[in-house]
């Protein structure tokens, strides 16, 4: 069992945006690793043991996490590489040998992402914010769970006034929000803030800005298709030259190579070798795969194999998250009860995607994969605030 520690700074700043009359979501996280016995059940030898409790902090929750024992190898079939090194490598091979089969199937791993993984691994959020702030109650959870609504509603409003600056504010932010899932779920986070701060940015450019320095009009065009969709202006809402992003993107791709590389180092001076080898095969799989496969699927499917599988892994393994009842050391149970806490939400995001699909196009893959992002676009500030407090920054 390990805990993460939040900054000062960066707690007060969740804390001030999650404080709605008497609501604070903020998480405490102390860098310690508790010794305990494992359990003989877990395929992946999950400790089991009791907790030890941290003296408690005014004002503040506790989060704890079950980890993976080192000596259960990085590649268990339940561990943080498996599953998504299976995904990234058959879809960037799918890329290189037939790049039209993920031109035809662009679609496919944002729809997919509807039911499995994807969506919930944010429908999740409500379960969470009721949770970490001991809340419930249909109206007590949703009273709590206004502060959430409210930033929702302004990344919508932004969206409608000027969507092309949004679009991009919306892609500085993914690379962000990728890239910390990724540091926190491959423990670079035991290396010190350079390893990384470091890793997350490289893996965050490796993906997008690699999408538009090869492929810039295939990259741009969902999203150009959002802002024309979603804008007020009758004239047309302003939105960039996808040929004058590529040189940006070209520049970001070549910083992605030197962040993984300087993150890949840090990790070797802390002797996890192994790691910082696993960590830049794993970026040559993420950049293969943006070469190589249609944008739209190159992002979706790095979205749902890697990003939200590795987010619901985590949410998994958090006991103020999962319990009760008991948190079980089965990894398929563990990751089933977490869609079944996500379903509440889900059935409230599918209501709000029939006027997307209707604003953006109708209700074929492409259109529903399309209005999938635009929603992405609105609620993944405050999904990503959330998930901070979670996972420790």
């Amino acid at each position: 069992m390990t805990n993460y520690l939040l900054s000062p700074a960066v707690s007060s700043r969740i804390n001030r945006f999650f404080s709605f009359k008497g609501f604070k979501i903020v998480a405490v996280l102390r860098a310690r690793l508790l010794p305990g016995r494992e359990s003989a059940r877990g395929e992946e030898g999950l400790r089991t043991d009791e907790l030890i409790q941290a003296p408690p902090l005014t004002g503040t929750i506790e989060v704890q996490h079950f980890d993976q024992p080192a000596r259960a190898g990085l590649f268990a079939f339940s561990g943080a590489r498996c599953i998504p090194w299976m995904v990234l490598s058959s879809a960037a091979l799918i890329g290189w040998m037939s790049p039209a089969t993920t031109v035809r199937a662009a679609s496919l791993p944002f729809v997919a992402a509807l039911i499995v993984l994807g969506m919930p691994h944010g429908g999740a959020d409500w379960a969470v914010a009721a949770r970490l702030s001991h809340r419930s109650g249909f109206i007590a959870q949703l009273w709590g769970f206004v502060p959430y609504l409210l930033m929702m509603a302004g990344c919508l409003l932004a969206l409608l006034l000027v969507p092309g600056v949004t679009v991009l504010a919306f892609l500085a932010l993914t690379v962000f929000h990728f890239g910390m899932a990724d540091a926190t779920a491959l423990r670079a986070d035991d290396d010190g803030p350079l390893a990384r701060w470091s890793l997350v940015m490289s893996r965050g450019l490796l993906l997008l800005a690699t999408v538009f320095a090869v492929h810039p009009e295939a990259a741009w065009e969902p999203f150009g298709q959002i802002v024309n969709a979603m804008g007020v202006w009758p004239q047309g809402a302003w939105q960039p030259d996808p040929l004058a992003l590529q040189p940006w993107a070209v520049v970001g791709s070549v910083f992605g190579v030197l962040l993984a590389c300087v993150s890949a180092g840090i990790r070797v001076l802390h002797h996890h070798r192994r790691e910082a080898l696993s960590d830049l095969c794993e970026s040559a799989l993420v950049v293969a795969l943006a070469y190589y496969a249609d944008p739209l699927f190159a992002v979706g499917v790095y979205f749902i194999g890697v990003h939200a599988f590795r987010h619901c892994r985590r949410l998994s393994r958090t006991r103020i998250v999962m319990e009760p009842p008991p948190i079980s050391a089965h990894f398929v149970r563990n990751m089933f009860h977490v869609h079944v806490l996500s379903f509440p939400l889900m059935v409230a995001t599918a209501a709000c995607l029939v006027p997307l699909c209707i604003v953006i196009g109708g209700f074929d893959m492409r259109s529903i994969a399309i209005a999938s992002i635009a929603f992405y676009i609105i609620s993944t500030l405050p999904h990503h605030l959330l998930g901070a407090a979670i996972a420790g920054g």
